[in-house]
């Protein structure tokens, strides 16, 4: 059996051809996929799951420290902080933490945040607020997050229930506390 004749000019793809082919797809991807929202799919993800974790942790540090601990939202600032209820010499009130997953989170800047709940705490500025009691109760609240870009994400914290929901979309605060 024969074998084909090579022809002289024929030829497979050198090393410097395939670099090339690569780098122009990467370049394509990079300036495409944030214009169909695959990064802001993600950051809305990351962040949903992060703040999910993070009332998952004050709720048991709460019950860990006896104490009352408020996880405040600044609406404008997109950002969130939680503070511990502490005596002081003219009664209790929050004070700031400095422990890592007490200080401020700021979201990403595409994110939007919003707050509701029934009898929603606030802050002495007027920032609506969760507080987490040391006997795991509670405050009802819902945060939304949106990426501007028509998804959104839900996550519900239950007075008795110690991980918060994170739901896809927009869930009515109303809804969920008066089943």
């Amino acid at each position: 059996m024969s074998r084909p004749a090579l022809h002289k000019g024929s030829r497979g793809f050198t090393l410097l051809e395939l670099v090339l082919v690569l780098a122009v797809i990467g370049l394509i991807v990079t300036l495409v996929a944030p214009r169909l929202g695959v990064f802001g799919s993600v950051a809305l993800d990351t962040s949903a799951r992060r703040l999910a974790a993070r009332i998952r942790f004050l709720r048991e540090e709460a019950a860990l420290r006896g104490r009352s601990v408020r996880l405040s939202f600044d609406l404008h600032e997109r950002s969130y902080a939680a503070a511990v209820l502490l005596p002081t010499t003219t009664g209790a009130r929050f004070v700031d933490d400095s422990s890592p997953l007490f200080r401020r989170v700021n979201l990403p800047d595409d994110l939007n945040l919003d707050v509701s709940g029934p009898n929603l705490s606030t802050t002495m500025d007027g920032q609506p607020a969760a507080i987490f009691s040391p006997d795991g109760f509670a405050d009802p609240t819902v945060i939304y997050l949106d990426d501007g870009k028509g998804r959104a994400m839900s996550i519900v914290i239950e007075p008795g229930v110690t991980a918060p929901r994170i739901l896809d979309g927009y869930v009515d605060a109303r809804s969920v506390f008066t089943q």
